[in-house]
């Protein structure tokens, strides 16, 4: 079932089974709310097709909100329509989005895309902000809400409009959702209803999206989580797949939330030695896809490996931090394995 048929079925009230695989490239995980994997192992292109772009849903898909509201810390509350916002500036930025729940794997709730609507910080402006304002508080037309703090906004974030030149999807977030570059997805607020300009954050709630550091005491500390975690993924050979001997060139994906990839090391000897590959960077936000050739002599399993490094010098550990006792922003070394025949 292609995911256009998925919706046409849910719209229909026809989709009533357990969840099931869409397209080799997109996997359902849920159909309400709805999430959908994106297997990495497909990817041909810079960017993620629109009809493969993980979704990562926490309610149902609500009617298209027609306006947006400006409000609280502001000199000029308003509430802005497509009209209004037609006046601003139009903007582009190619950028990852990822999933803070995403994990290692080739079924993976990550994507790379070319985005296009407006600066956040523009449409902030036509209500004035006070000095006051430090923080934002987004609420979507389907009730999800975060708030997160107002220099955000300067980091190149956007109220948009458009995924890969096309119209943002029921499923996107249409007509508009904010964009936070380098953040993990749940920042950025699908179907923006409404944005309260603050002096403080909203109290945090259980369900909220936070680092929990176990220490040998016992004691629990929860603490924001930080920009997206430099990561890199192998591509192919896919996962479990049967190679022969000779050359192969593995290929795959990188990216950070912090700075530009650098490098991407690999490892076909479990470590012993790492290796560069060559890299084919994007935009600042962009993944990086990466290439290395290899030439296999033995058989049996072979185990392959990867990571990154920005340039910042943030790199992928080896293992996580075992004080983290929360399933968020895993950017561990992925390990894969073949047998080779």
């Amino acid at each position: 079932m292609r995911r256009r048929e998925f919706f046409a079925a849910l719209a229909t009230g026809g989709l009533l089974g357990p969840a099931r695989r869409l397209l080799a490239d997109s996997i359902l995980v849920s159909s309400n709310p709805l999430i959908s994997e994106y297997n990495l192992e497909s990817v041909d292109d810079r960017y993620t097709p629109v009809d493969d772009f993980y979704v990562r849903n926490h309610y149902g898909i609500p009617p298209a909100a027609a306006t947006l509201i400006l409000k609280g810390e502001v000199q000029r509350p308003v509430t802005l329509t497509d009209r209004d916002l037609a006046a601003l500036k139009v903007r582009q930025v190619g950028a990852v989005l990822e999933c803070s729940g995403n994990g290692t794997g080739p079924d993976a709730l990550v994507s790379n895309g070319l985005w296009e609507g407006w600066s956040l910080g523009e449409v902030l402006a036509l209500a004035r902000p006070t000095a006051q304002a430090k923080y934002l508080h987004l609420t979507g037309a389907d009730g999800f809400r975060r708030s997160i703090p107002i220099d955000y906004v300067h980091e190149d974030a956007m109220l948009v409009t458009r995924l890969n030149r096309r119209p943002l999807g029921a499923e996107h977030g249409a007509p508009w959702r904010a964009l936070f570059p380098g953040r993990y997805g749940m920042e950025s607020v699908k179907w923006l209803r409404e944005i309260e300009l603050a002096v403080a954050p909203w109290p945090a709630q259980p369900a909220d999206y936070l680092a929990s550091l176990k220490a040998p005491d016992g004691t629990v500390t929860r603490e924001p989580l930080p920009r997206v975690l430099t990561k890199s993924v192998i591509t192919y050979p896919a996962l479990g797949a049967v190679l022969h001997r000779g050359t192969v060139t593995l290929r795959g994906l990188a990216w950070s939330g912090s700075g530009r990839i650098v490098a991407v090391e690999v490892t076909t000897d479990g470590g012993k030695s790492w290796r560069l590959a060559s890299l084919e960077p994007g935009s600042r936000y962009e993944w990086t896809i990466w290439r290395y050739t290899v030439h296999i002599q033995g058989t049996g399993i072979a185990e392959f490996a990867c990571r990154a490094v920005d340039d910042t010098g943030a790199e992928q550990p080896a293992t996580r931090d075992p004080r983290r006792i929360d399933p968020y922003a895993n950017n561990t070394i992925e390990r894969i394995q073949f047998l080779v025949q």
